[in-house]
């Protein structure tokens, strides 16, 4: 499985994982689109490609637009929810990220696309479609 990260998410982190990974393949949207990338660059980059698109973006679900590309584009998303993890230190992000993969793995491997989880600080997981 394919996992991209997009800018809202350190650019190290999605390199970091790709190294720790033997199973699956992690990139960061600055490594593969370039700083600076539209979300809807980002949402036909994940479609056209496959890759499973991780956020701490809230508005790319909410917004209605960006969310009808999402669901058109057939886009698997998990969209953390809550609002500290994109304000925690760059290790606890990490830790965080790697506390809820397993799951992450789990249903992107058993939800049939297009689908968007949100995942909440007590990293809980809820279906917002």
């Amino acid at each position: 499985m394919n996992f991209l990260f997009d800018a809202t998410f350190p650019a190290k982190l999605g390199r970091a994982l790709a190294e720790l990974s033997r199973d699956h393949s992690f990139i960061h949207v600055d490594d593969r689109l370039g700083r600076g990338a539209t979300d809807e660059a980002v949402i036909r980059t994940a479609s056209a490609e496959g890759w499973f698109l991780v956020t701490l973006d809230q508005g790319i679900t909410r917004n209605p637009a960006k969310r009808e590309a999402l669901i058109q584009g057939r886009v698997g998303t998990f969209a953390f929810t809550g609002s500290a993890v994109g304000n925690l230190s760059y290790y606890k992000v990490v830790a965080f990220v790697m506390s809820i993969a397993e799951e992450m793995f789990d249903l992107a491997e058993r939800t049939s696309r297009p689908f968007i989880f949100g995942i909440s600080d007590r990293r809980k997981f809820k279906s917002l479609m």
